[in-house]
C-alpha cells in the first residue's frame, strides 16, 4: 500500500473544520437557547401582567359593588331614620293626648266619686288680698280702742294697774326684739298690731288644719289624715297626687253640719280669750263689746283667710323676720317710726348703703305670707308672696325713749307697783298724733 503524502494534511483539514463546525453549532444551540430563555421571561412576565390586570379589574368591581351596596344601605338609613323621627314625633304627640285624656278621665272619675261641683281654690292674688285686708282690720281696730289708754298716759290718769296674770301673758306674745323696744316713744300701737298678729299666727296659722274635726280630745281625726298623707308620700305617689287627696278629704269633712258647730264654738272661745288678751290696753270696754267687735273685724276674717289656706292645693304660711333682721332689711316692708310710720323702701340696698346708714332696725310687726306651689307633682321653693313688716327708725337722731303703755303693761307683769305718777309728766307735753300709716294694702 502506498503512502499518500498529502492524506494528513487532508485529514487535518477536515478536523479542523470539523472543529469549527462544532464550535459553530455549539453557539447556535447556545443562541437558541438564550432565545428560548427570553422568550420564555417575557411570556412569563405578559402572564404575570395579565393576572395582575385581572386582579385589579376584579377587586375594582368588586369596590365598585360594595359602593353601591353601601350607598343603597346609606339610602335605606336614612329614609329608616326620617320614618323614625316621625314616629317619635307621632310618639310624642300620642303621649301628649294620652296625659289630656287621662286628666279629663281622672277628672271625671273624681266629679263622679265626689258627686259635687269642682272646687273652687284660693288663688295667689286673693290670697294676698285677704291677708292685707286681715291686717288692716288689725291696725284699724288698734288705731280706733286704744285712743282712750293712751290719751290717759299723756295726761297722767294711768292709775290701776292690770293683774300681774294679765299682764304677763299679755307680754308674752311679745317677740323678743319688741320686749327691748318697749320704751320707744309712740311705738305702743305698733307692739299691739304685733301681738295681735302672733297669737292669730299661734291660734290659727301655724297649725296643721285651724279646726278641730272632731269633739275627742287630741283631735284623732286630723292626726288620722296625717299619718295617711304621709303613708301614701311614701307610695310612688307625687306630692300633687297626696295634696290633693288631703285637700279633699278635709273639704268633704267641712261640709259635715258638725264640723260648723265646732268651728263656731271655735270662733268665740278665740274671740273671748282674744278679747280677755286685749282688755289691758282697751280697759274702759266692756268684754262684750270688746268680744263682739274682735270677733266682727279680725277672728272671723282670720278664720275665713286661713280655712281657705288650710284647703289650697298649694302650701302657704305665715313667717316672721328671721334672727338678724337688722342685716336684711330690704326683703322686708320697712315702717319708719321716726315718720309716722311710713313706708321706707330699702329695696336693693346693702347694710353697708348710704341710705341704710341712718336706718336702725326696731323690732318685728307682721310675719309674712308665703307659699309653696305644687308644680308637676313636685313642690316648688318656698316664696314670699307678701312681705314681713317690720319698725325701723330712719333718723340722725336717735329714738326717743319715754313712758309707754308697754312699759305700764311690762312693769305691771313683774309684779311692781306704782302709782302712776310716771306718766304725770306728759300731762303738760302729749304725745304727738302720728297715726299708724302701715298701709296693708302696698306692695309686699
Amino acid at each position: 500500500m502506498d503512502d499518500d503524502p498529502e492524506r494528513p494534511e487532508a485529514t487535518q483539514q477536515e478536523a479542523e473544520d470539523n472543529s469549527t463546525m462544532g464550535q459553530e453549532e455549539s453557539k447556535l444551540e447556545e443562541a437558541t437557547a438564550s432565545t428560548l430563555t427570553i422568550e420564555e421571561k417575557l411570556a412569563d412576565e405578559v402572564r404575570l401582567r395579565q393576572y395582575t390586570e385581572q386582579v385589579l379589574d376584579t377587586r375594582q368591581q368588586e369596590l365598585e359593588a360594595k359602593e353601591a351596596e353601601r350607598n343603597a344601605l346609606q339610602a335605606e338609613l336614612d329614609a329608616l331614620k326620617e320614618q323614625l323621627s316621625q314616629t317619635k314625633t307621632q310618639l310624642s304627640e300620642a303621649r301628649s293626648q294620652a296625659k289630656v285624656k287621662e286628666k279629663q278621665l281622672s277628672d271625671a272619675k273624681d266629679q263622679i266619686f265626689r258627686l259635687q261641683s269642682t272646687r273652687k281654690d284660693i288663688t295667689e292674688s286673693e290670697a294676698v288680698e285677704g291677708y292685707r285686708t286681715l291686717c288692716g282690720n288689725v291696725q284699724r281696730w288698734v288705731e280706733n280702742r286704744m285712743k282712750p289708754i293712751l290719751d290717759d298716759l299723756d295726761y297722767g290718769r294711768l292709775k290701776t294697774r292690770p293683774q300681774t296674770a294679765q299682764a304677763a301673758r299679755f307680754v308674752s306674745f311679745m317677740r323678743e326684739a319688741a320686749k327691748r323696744g318697749i320704751d320707744l316713744d309712740q311705738s305702743d300701737p305698733y307692739h299691739v298690731v304685733a301681738i295681735i298678729m302672733n297669737y292669730l299666727c299661734l291660734v290659727f296659722f301655724s297649725k296643721s288644719f285651724y279646726c278641730p274635726l272632731d269633739d275627742y280630745q287630741g283631735d284623732g281625726t286630723l292626726m288620722f289624715i296625717e299619718d295617711l298623707q304621709a303613708s301614701l308620700s311614701r307610695l310612688p305617689r307625687d306630692a300633687a297626687h297626696c295634696r290633693e287627696w288631703r285637700c279633699e278629704t278635709l273639704s268633704a269633712l267641712t261640709t259635715q253640719s258638725a264640723f260648723k258647730t265646732r268651728r263656731t264654738r271655735l270662733v268665740n272661745l278665740v274671740s273671748e280669750d282674744l278679747a280677755s288678751l286685749l282688755s289691758v290696753v282697751a280697759p274702759k270696754a266692756s268684754p262684750p263689746d270688746l268680744q263682739s267687735s274682735l270677733r266682727r273685724t279680725i277672728v272671723e276674717p282670720a278664720a275665713d283667710l286661713v280655712h281657705q289656706l288650710h284647703l289650697a292645693p298649694s302650701v302657704y304660711s305665715l313667717k316672721w323676720p328671721a334672727r338678724g333682721a337688722w342685716s336684711r332689711l330690704e326683703v322686708y316692708e320697712c315702717l319708719n317710726l321716726a315718720a309716722g310710720g311710713t313706708t321706707l323702701d330699702l329695696t336693693g340696698t346693702k347694710p353697708n348703703s348710704p341710705a341704710r346708714r341712718k336706718v336702725s332696725y326696731l323690732f318685728d310687726v307682721a310675719p309674712g305670707l308665703f307659699v309653696e306651689r305644687i308644680d308637676g307633682g313636685n313642690k316648688m321653693p318656698l316664696k314670699a308672696i307678701c312681705r314681713p313688716a317690720v319698725l325701723v327708725f330712719g333718723s340722725e337722731e336717735g329714738a326717743a325713749q319715754r313712758p309707754t303703755v308697754l312699759r305700764w303693761i311690762s312693769e305691771a307683769s313683774n309684779g311692781t307697783q306704782g302709782t302712776g305718777q310716771e306718766s304725770a309728766a306728759r300731762a303738760t307735753n302729749p304725745r304727738s298724733r302720728w297715726p299708724i300709716t302701715y298701709n296693708p294694702t302696698q306692695r309686699c
